[in-house]
């Protein structure tokens, strides 16, 4: 009996330090390419977006320009609600209000400024883009000044 209610307990123990998420959102962790936002398309950027998670996120973007640009830094979630910051310091924009179909094959985040939805689908991110190959800049150079996505 006695190892019974002790089992019980740690079951309920394990329940409580799991994060809640609200119905359509879950842990943004994994790898994702974004296939729409507002009325950009394809030519115009191409954004790549690796959550780990042990909290720390890496962005490879090419937007408006012919090469990718590579920023890094940590996110939090809370429930639906993602907010970060880049690694020199600088916050996001705004939060994101992530949503998933119940498959996690895509990613909906949902600014809090209204400037439009981005939706990404699940993929590993190419080799090419990770090891820099296709990068402006230089192995090592934190340089970048560009427009951020995030």
């Amino acid at each position: 009996m006695a190892m019974a209610a002790m089992t019980l307990t740690a079951v309920l123990g394990c329940k409580k330090n799991a994060p809640e998420f609200p119905e359509g959102s879950g842990p943004v962790a994994g790898q994702w390419h974004m296939v729409s936002w507002n009325s950009i398309s394809g030519g115009q950027a191409d954004v790549y977006i690796s959550f780990d998670e042990d909290g720390t996120f890496d962005l490879y973007q090419r937007v408006y320009t012919v090469y990718y640009e590579h920023y890094d830094g940590t996110y939090t979630q809370d429930g639906a609600q993602v907010d970060g910051t880049y690694s020199d310091g600088t916050p996001w924009g705004c939060s994101y209000t992530a949503r998933f179909p119940e498959d996690r094959s895509r990613m909906t985040l949902t600014p809090s400024d209204g400037s439009g939805d981005s939706v990404y689908e699940a993929v590993q991110i190419p080799d090419e883009i990770l090891s820099g190959l296709l990068s402006g800049s230089k192995a090592g150079d934190s340089g970048n000044s560009g427009f951020r996505f995030l």
